[in-house]
């Protein structure tokens, strides 16, 4: 694949959102719409302040957005997927689509190897 090291250092132009518990919470997002700080808990089974501090981090790069909502008869903070997230989101999934891709082109050309010396 001769695109793979330009497509590699895309994907290391921020970091922040490549670590994995942040790219959950994006796509936990993304999927799911506006939700509770309690429920994003329980979706990714992280403590309060480890959530906290990835939360925050992606707050500091606008990719997420902090409102109150109502849930169960009461006012809690919520979270959503700003449009600069859904973009960097898909730009993510974007990437990692070429590189599967390439990946079961190269094993394909692989077996086929194996199957002609076999």
């Amino acid at each position: 694949m001769k695109d793979l090291p330009q497509l590699l250092r895309k994907l290391q132009e921020d970091d922040a959102v490549i670590q994995p518990r942040r790219l959950g919470i994006l796509i936990l997002l993304a999927l799911e719409g506006k939700l509770s700080f309690r429920e994003l808990r329980e979706y990714l089974g992280m403590s309060p302040g480890n959530l906290g501090s990835h939360i925050q981090v992606l707050e500091e790069k606008s990719l997420v957005t902090r409102t109150r909502c109502l849930k169960r008869m009461r006012y809690v903070t919520c979270y959503e997927i700003t449009d600069k997230g859904l973009e960097k989101l898909a730009s993510i999934l974007e990437i990692a689509s070429k590189i599967s891709s390439s990946l079961n082109k190269q094993t394909l050309r692989n077996d086929d190897k194996m199957y002609k010396k076999g």
